[in-house]
């Protein structure tokens, strides 16, 4: 897959697919774009973490740009399915979510880790000692899972079990509540369970934990050495969270908001490790289509089965 599309490439296709050509006055029709924010750490704090992001694009669009802090994903979602915000970064989860629930949105651009990976695989996991070697073993075991609002941790490791047949509330023994992946594979080792959800980018060096992950981060501080685990099963790649607009609005517009963020490696490096959210992000951005997170739709809106993902 190639990460990166060049800016002339980017204004190309959109261009071709716009449906009126006319935009003299699309400035004046917008006014100020208003970009929703997850406030992870509070309104005022996200608003100077992401000021330098807020100035680029001003100066980039021609155009106000405001900041709108969320308290969380469900907010971030309303503002901009309702038309109060015109642009978000989202998390995978909340992208799909928006198009499920008015179709009125598009995804722009996406994070690159700095291995180049772009988006991580949940896993399920075992010890090497457990003789679990595909899913269909885990019946009659115990598996330690995460919240029910946790891609990795519920939600695509429970679809993958239905998809194999196996309901986990009659064919488990238990799904043992965890705190996180990292309670979940320490409960491997304490007897608690018999395997246990977890996520990575799969890239990199598999004795390391790979490029980014629990397991990276397990490996990192003493806690978990990769030959005592098995990967009993993976999802397909779940794309990193995306940059949204709303799809009304101005082809130019659009067109300048992939060229700024496919950019921001080369001329703002500061910037992008602000926006990217992330410790494992810094690859900078690519654009994105909405298909590339049907494998997580899918499982959104009640299945896989049929998805080529």
């Amino acid at each position: 897959m190639q990460l990166r599309v060049s800016s002339s490439a980017a204004v190309a296709a959109i261009l071709l697919t716009a449906a009126t050509p006319s935009w003299a006055d699309w400035r004046d029709d917008v006014g100020t774009l208003r970009i929703g924010v997850l406030a992870d750490a509070g309104p005022a704090v996200t608003r100077v973490r992401l000021e330098g992001f807020r100035a680029f694009l001003e100066g980039r669009t021609e155009l106000p740009v405001e900041l709108v802090p969320a308290r969380n994903l469900a907010a971030l979602v309303d503002a901009q399915v309702t038309g109060r915000t015109a642009y978000a970064l989202h998390s995978a989860f909340s992208y799909v979510d928006a198009v499920a629930r008015c179709d009125c949105v598009e995804p722009i651009a996406a994070p690159v880790a700095r291995g180049g990976a772009s988006g991580f695989h949940a896993l399920i996991v075992a010890r090497s000692s457990a003789s679990i070697d595909d899913l269909e073993d885990l019946a009659g075991r115990r598996l330690a899972v995460t919240g029910p609002d946790s891609v990795a941790g519920y939600l695509a490791p429970l679809q993958a079990l239905a998809d194999v047949g196996l309901d986990p509330g009659n064919d488990l023994d238990e799904l043992v509540p965890a705190a996180d992946p990292a309670d979940a594979l320490t409960m491997l080792f304490t007897a608690e369970a018999d395997a246990a959800v977890a996520w990575s980018s799969l890239t990199g060096d598999a004795t390391a934990g790979y490029d980014f992950g629990i397991l990276t981060a397990m490996v990192a501080a003493g806690d978990l050495v990769m030959d005592e685990i098995a990967i009993v099963w993976q999802s397909p790649e779940i794309p990193f969270g995306p940059h949204v607009v709303r799809a009304d609005m101005p082809a130019e517009l659009k067109v300048l908001l992939a060229d700024a963020l496919t950019s921001l490696d080369e001329e703002a490096p500061e910037i992008l490790d602000a926006v990217d959210r992330s410790t494992y992000g810094g690859g900078g951005f690519r654009l994105i289509q909405e298909d590339a997170y049907g494998y997580l739709a899918a499982i959104v809106t009640g299945g896989t089965e049929g998805d080529e993902r």
